[in-house]
């Protein structure tokens, strides 16, 4: 199980349902979780994990939820798309290892059902395999006044098989480097502040980077690329973005990375360099060489208005909560990049007064792209034996941005928001307080 422990989150809204229809009768909404889980089980072996179903709509007058429940494949497309159904069987299918009683099942409006299902992996089975459970709403039977309502959710089920320690392998197989372009005629006049002006990307330095996992575990990459000028001295550092920084066996993920910083003109080394958290993993390294001419430098320089120091939005400033002893809760917090370029986020908790367990954050590492945002949860649970009183803890957050360097100058900035918990024997109804 330790190596599932390190499973990097996906994004919250990895599987979102998709309402095509609404209409103002009453019908069902239901609620699916977990939206992922890891199932670990050994070859030739069975292990069981469960999905709860939840009818959302509480009013008695709505109508009863019939929904359809199915094992499906899914992809993951290079740019990080999903995409579901029988023609996206792949070679590490896990569809027909999982099974459970029942396809069709009613909810009454506020009702819960929880379906078990069981793994059964094949004795020659060897890493990691994945599926998804598709929930449908059963739109077969008419509904009133001919409104028809289409809706599915899924929750993805990944399986690994431990067979033994398993090596993270990755290789580079393309990148591009795309230098900004100007057109000082168009732009004479404008401001950075002006509707007009050009985006970020239009002016900025851009490197994609296609990284391929090779190996038969998923692959949890942190990328970044350092600029050499004159293939010697490094002159700037740039954090990759992409959409879903987890990468499955066979696939491939495109990386970005944004500076809007202008260059000095001269011939550049790009040094790509991916690497992970995981206890067996190597350092992916790609090496590509551009050249900035000196008209290009000057129109860089003259363009580039930016600033950076202002980079980071949090929401809120701080979080208070107001608790009572066995009380659980979650509370969201939003980091949003206003810079011109790539940004990489590292988030934790800090506190001498919580004991370990009482709070947790859903993800704690991740890249934003130029104005990418991004809300992170905040557990918090309350021990029953938890003495009243007030506890403070803080959420450090370090970011480092993308721009130009020197030797005894790094790109960091460090943020805090601070946490305030007061436990109280009674709230009077009330479950939490958050500001």
């Amino acid at each position: 199980m330790g190596r599932i422990s390190k499973k990097i989150c996906l994004a919250a809204g990895f599987f979102a349902a998709v309402l095509v229809i609404f209409s103002t009768d009453a019908v069902g909404g239901l609620a699916v979780s977990p939206i992922q889980q890891w199932v670990e089980v050994k070859p030739g072996k069975e292990a069981y994990f469960t999905i709860n179903l939840t009818n959302t709509i509480r009013d008695a007058q709505a109508l009863p939820c019939d929904v359809i429940v199915e094992v499906v494949d899914f992809n993951v497309s290079p740019q990080g798309g999903l995409s579901f159904g029988e023609d996206k069987k792949h070679d590490r299918s896990a569809v027909p290892w999982i099974s459970f009683e029942g396809r069709d099942f009613t909810f009454q409006p506020g009702e819960s059902k929880q379906i078990k299902a069981k793994v059964s992996a094949p004795i020659n089975a060897d890493g990691d395999y994945w599926a998804a459970i598709m929930v449908s709403l059963d739109n077969s039977k008419s509904q009133k006044k001919g409104i028809s309502v289409n809706l599915r959710t899924a929750s993805g089920v990944f399986v690994h098989v431990a067979r033994r320690n398993y090596i993270e392998r990755g290789s580079v197989i393309d990148t591009n480097v795309v230098l900004p372009s100007f057109d000082i005629g168009q732009n004479q006049g404008l401001s950075a502040s002006d509707q007009n002006f050009p985006q970020a990307g239009q002016q900025a330095f851009t490197i994609n980077v296609d990284l391929k996992n090779d190996g038969l575990t998923a692959l949890n990459a942190n990328g970044k690329v350092f600029l050499y000028a004159g293939g010697k001295y490094r002159t700037a550092s740039i954090p990759l973005y992409t959409h879903r920084r987890q990468i499955l066996p066979g696939h491939n993920r495109w990386f970005t990375g944004v500076m809007a910083q202008a260059l000095p003109a001269g011939q550049y080394k790009a040094r790509v360099v991916f690497e992970s958290e995981a206890e067996h993993s190597r350092k992916i390294t790609k090496d590509i060489e551009f050249t900035v001419s000196n008209e290009l430098a000057s129109q860089w320089a003259l363009n580039f208005t930016g600033d950076d120091r202002g980079m980071l939005e949090l929401n809120p400033q701080k979080i208070d909560l107001t608790l009572n002893p066995g009380r659980f809760t979650v509370t969201k917090l939003l980091i949003a990049n206003t810079s011109s370029g790539t940004v990489s986020v590292r988030c934790r908790m800090k506190s001498e007064q919580l004991q370990k367990g009482w709070t947790g954050l859903d993800c704690s590492e991740f890249a934003l792209a130029p104005n990418g945002r991004r809300n992170i949860t905040c557990a918090v649970r309350i021990p029953v034996d938890a003495q009243p009183q007030d506890y403070t803890a803080t959420i450090q957050i370090e970011v480092e941005r993308s721009g130009l360097t020197d030797q005894t100058v790094n790109n960091v900035l460090l943020r805090e928001i601070p946490v305030h918990i007061l436990v109280i024997k009674h709230i009077g109804g009330l479950t939490s307080e958050s500001g």
